[in-house]
């Protein structure tokens, strides 16, 4: 198969991460934090060991601040049902993905709520966005890239303005942590909820919370952390404040080789190889009949996530189309992100969205390209 749907999750997986998860399971499986015999230290190791990578890879300087979670969606929960109370003020974008919308939706009895409009290109309206910000709002949530069309959202601006105001500033990095450089120190970024198995390399069942702020959420979940057990309140240390009940290790050591692979290959390598298939996808699908780009139709300011539609051909049909005659692997319609949609002018139709990682080739996207020209 040509797997171009990265963006859900990458695969393949390097082979370092599936040895690091192999070796878990076989040889030291054992709870972290909780017992004192020797595949009990080795899984807390394991665990500190990848605590430390990330934190190192995204700039802060304390791993405690790296919290685990199951995935991005989880982490993005974490912070905007552990430090909005009643009668703040939210505002997210219409890019956001569900794990967003959602989330921030389901408090609006209590909570406020904006939504910052996106350009016709996806890209975030900075004077716009502003204009919403009230005495009240206490957190801006934002994607740094979008899931539907690859936009880069201008992340440091949002955050310097947020730091002026006196904002919390959540960032969801799903589609760019590994893709994008990102130190959320110098960014001034507050939160930072990413996937561990999308552009990490790391294995489904994986995200990270880092936390770069004063203001620690409240937990999301209770119950055993492996410390303070006499006590029956919540510690309030990080990261056991919100890593309540064992940690998923085999995975943990999966993403710490992730992240790993990431830094040997550099990130500035994988952010080049994949400009370089989106160059080569955008300029063919201009000459491809009955095709157009939803979104940036050039390379700048976006990432390798492109979509778009066919005059007259379904968008789900296309994509099964591609995969039963040509195996190629995309995703249809509108993945997760209908205000996204909207914005873009696909409201009615959807997409197709195409997604790269390291593993993909120029001669893949050639075959895609011949494929659509079949059509």
């Amino acid at each position: 198969m040509i797997y171009f749907d990265n963006a859900a999750t990458t695969w393949p997986k390097p082979a370092s991460v599936v040895r690091a998860m192999d070796e878990c399971m076989n040889e030291f499986a054992a709870n972290p934090g909780r017992s004192a015999h020797s595949h009990a230290i080795k899984s807390s190791e394991k665990v500190y060991e990848c605590r430390e990578e990330i934190a190192e890879f995204f700039g802060i300087d304390n791993p405690g601040n790296v919290i685990f979670t199951s995935n991005a969606t989880h982490s993005l929960n974490i912070v905007i049902n552990g430090v909005l109370n009643e009668g703040d003020h939210v505002i997210c974008t219409v890019m956001d993905h569900n794990s967003v919308l959602r989330t921030t939706f389901s408090k609006t009895k209590k909570i406020e709520l904006s939504f910052s409009k996106a350009n016709p290109d996806g890209s975030l309206n900075l004077t716009e966005f502003e204009s919403l910000i009230k005495t009240n709002t206490k957190l801006v949530v934002m994607t740094h890239v979008s899931n539907v069309c690859g936009t880069v959202m201008p992340a440091k601006e949002v955050a310097d303005i947020c730091k002026k105001r006196n904002i919390l500033f959540l960032l969801d990095a799903s589609q760019s942590a590994g893709i994008v450089p990102i130190n959320i120190t110098e960014m001034g970024i507050d939160y930072l909820a990413a996937p561990g198995h999308k552009g990490l390399y790391g294995p489904m069942g994986t995200g990270i919370l880092v936390i770069n702020s004063k203001v620690i959420p409240k937990p999301l979940i209770f119950g055993g952390t492996g410390s303070y057990s006499k006590e029956l309140s919540q510690p309030f240390e990080l990261p056991d404040r919100l890593e309540s009940g064992t940690l998923n290790v085999p995975g943990i050591c999966g993403l710490l080789e992730g992240v790993r692979f990431i830094k040997a290959v550099g990130i500035q390598q994988i952010s080049k190889h994949e400009k370089e298939l989106t160059s080569w996808l955008l300029d063919g699908l201009e000459e491809t009949k009955n095709i157009s780009v939803v979104g940036k139709k050039n390379t700048v300011g976006r990432t390798g996530v492109v979509s778009f539609v066919h005059s007259s051909m379904d968008c789900t049909a296309v994509s099964a189309y591609l995969d039963s005659e040509f195996a190629i692997a995309t995703r249809s319609m509108y993945h997760c992100a209908y205000p996204s949609h909207v914005a873009l002018g696909t409201k009615d139709s959807g997409t197709v969205r195409v997604s790269f990682s390291l593993f993909n080739t120029i001669p893949q996207v050639k075959l895609l390209l011949y494929a659509l020209s079949k059509i």
